[in-house]
């Protein structure tokens, strides 16, 4: 956790929030709790700090721009900004020459009869800004489907885009360095449950080519982005070898706590080390690792496994009062061995994560 990290390189550390019983919040040495909307309190905190870094991909641009203006923010905001703007988003991704599925601008019901048959069954309808707040995706499969998003113009511009299949999907977390200097983690593998992460690991089996795209990906969006620190690239690969581009995180993702004990620096560190303009270090693999995350619902079966897997490294995520969501994560586990599809057959016989068996 980025706390944890900055205080272990010898910084003093504040922490902003809503909610004083967060993790972050009791972690820091000092705190001010207040909202996002709240500017004043914002810019009184912003004012404290020699520089603020940002762990969120929903903040707002007004949100950082009042942090600009008091103090450094080596992130920048034109980074987040663009990744909440899905049109933005794709225009980013079709400079750098990547793939991504077909998409078209829609505005009206009209554009979406008019586009579905260029993109295809099935597609998404999802609005153009990702934190719309009665924004929401809908999967159209047949085109009777389609008057069913009559309403959903109404609240802004949507897009809509094709579903790719894919058989794998890889994830790339990136560090930027206040000079420009790049160094990129191990790729990670996912495996992922009604769309959520439960599984990620390293090393991973992978086609030499779609390695080096991969890397050249990352390093093209380095080459053409004004941010300092950590931010994750999202791939699907599908059987014929293709790479798309899923999403850019311009921050830590989830996949990265994996690094935790897997490589010889974390991520969290590393981006400590971005930041505050020391060098980045050299990033290496120490043992075959999976991750694994749990909900609230698996916790109990989670602290079963405490006394029988020397292997198994736990790590519980402190709940604050607003934290009630039973499928919500309530932390993960880092398995270690010599080989990784080992390690996954250990996970697999436990049956926490079999569909259907969990329990409270």
């Amino acid at each position: 956790m980025i706390v944890s990290a900055a205080r272990q390189a010898g910084f003093k550390v504040g922490a902003f929030g809503p909610d004083e019983t967060s993790e972050m919040l009791q972690l820091a040495d000092f705190k001010i709790v207040g909202d996002l909307s709240d500017h004043a309190r914002l810019t009184d905190f912003a004012e404290r700090c020699d520089l603020v870094t940002y762990d969120s991909q929903h903040l707002s641009p007004d949100v950082l721009s009042v942090i600009q203006e008091s103090t450094a923010l080596p992130q920048g905001s034109d980074f987040q900004t663009m990744m909440q703007d899905r049109l933005l988003e794709r225009a980013f991704y079709e400079q750098l020459n990547v793939n991504i599925p077909p998409y078209a601008t829609i505005v009206s019901l009209d554009d979406v009869y008019q586009s579905i048959n260029s993109i295809g069954y099935p597609s998404i309808l999802k609005p153009i800004q990702k934190d719309l707040v009665h924004g929401e995706e809908m999967t159209i499969r047949t085109q009777t489907d389609i008057a069913q998003a009559a309403g959903l113009m109404d609240w802004g511009t949507y897009i809509l885009e094709s579903t790719v299949d894919y058989s794998r999907e890889f994830t790339v977390t990136v560090v930027r360095g206040a000079t420009g200097e790049t160094s990129l983690f191990p790729a990670v593998e996912i495996k992922r449950q009604n769309g959520q992460m439960t599984w990620a690991y390293l090393p991973v089996a992978i086609d030499p080519a779609v390695q080096t795209e991969m890397d050249r990906i990352c390093n093209e969006i380095v080459a053409n982005v004004k941010y300092v620190g950590v931010f994750e690239v999202d791939f699907m690969i599908n059987d014929n070898g293709s790479i798309y581009v899923k999403q850019i995180v311009p921050t830590f993702g989830e996949a990265g706590r994996i690094f935790d004990r897997a490589t010889t620096v974390s991520q969290f560190e590393q981006h400590i080390r971005a930041i505050a303009g020391m060098p980045l270090s050299d990033v290496q693999i120490l043992k075959p690792t999976v991750m694994a995350a749990f909900t609230q619902n698996q916790a109990n079966a989670i602290r079963t496994q405490w006394t029988l897997k020397p292997n198994w490294h736990f790590s519980f995520y402190r709940q604050g009062h607003q934290d009630v969501d039973k499928q919500k994560l309530a932390g993960h586990i880092l398995v270690q061995g010599d080989d990784v599809n080992k390690l996954m057959e250990q996970l697999e016989d436990t049956e926490i994560w079999t569909p259907g068996s969990e329990v409270e």
